[in-house]
């Protein structure tokens, strides 16, 4: 007799669920988004660069990136976006990296970890996705949804630790929204599906280490 062999295995009746199709969103799970002409943009002085760059479009909105580079190698301060808005192991108070969009209707994404009570799923939303780096540079990609209102729209920074006072730079939102027009659905048929509410593809926050933002009004 086997050392495994008084371990319980499953009976017959058990059965792997079958896979779901999910409803298209228009997303960039469901959808091959396309390129804005749009930056790269940049904020610098003589300690960091921030460039914004990677504008792709969908019809549920867009991503781009943050490129952090760091005059010096290594960085005096941590690049990195593990708690981004809190300040590192060696930022002075007040120190740390700070960045939101502002946007023509006068609506604004910024860092909140935990949404406010009462928070509707259809919120402007702007969360970190895939990122990485090390020594004098990283990069982060974001997901910003749903698609901006039509106008200006504003990127704003500042960042204590490198003497990057508050800075906005305009961009024309119409270039993304005009992209978003031009992006391709892989699978159009799944629109008409019926909203899953039990397996949300897009759910709020569930770890404190996952930057989130919540939309405003001014």
């Amino acid at each position: 007799m086997g050392f495994f062999s008084e371990i319980e295995l499953p009976g017959e009746a058990f059965q792997e669920p079958e896979p779901r199709r999910v409803r298209w969103r228009g997303d960039t799970e469901d959808t091959v988004g396309v390129l804005a002409p749009l930056g790269p943009f940049h904020v610098h002085n003589d300690q960091v660069a921030i460039v914004v760059t990677g504008f792709y479009a969908y019809p549920a909105g867009f991503t781009f990136s943050l490129v952090m580079i760091s005059r010096l190698d290594p960085s005096p301060t941590p690049l990195g976006f593990h708690h981004p808005g809190r300040p590192g192991p060696r930022s002075a108070p007040g120190g740390e990296f700070r960045f939101g969009i502002r946007f023509a209707d006068g609506s604004k994404v910024f860092l909140q970890y935990h949404p406010l009570a009462g928070t509707e799923s259809s919120a402007r939303l702007l969360r970190t996705r895939g990122g990485g780096g090390g020594g004098r540079k990283w990069s982060q990609e974001f997901w910003c949804e749903p698609l901006p209102p039509t106008g200006p729209m504003a990127f704003i920074f500042e960042w204590g630790d490198f003497a990057v006072l508050e800075t906005s730079i305009d961009i024309d939102a119409d270039l993304v929204i005009d992209a978003a027009t031009h992006a391709q659905s892989l699978w159009p048929e799944d629109a008409d599906l019926p909203e899953d509410r039990e397996h949300s593809p897009r759910p709020w926050a569930t770890r404190s280490s996952a930057a989130m933002f919540r939309k405003t009004q001014t």
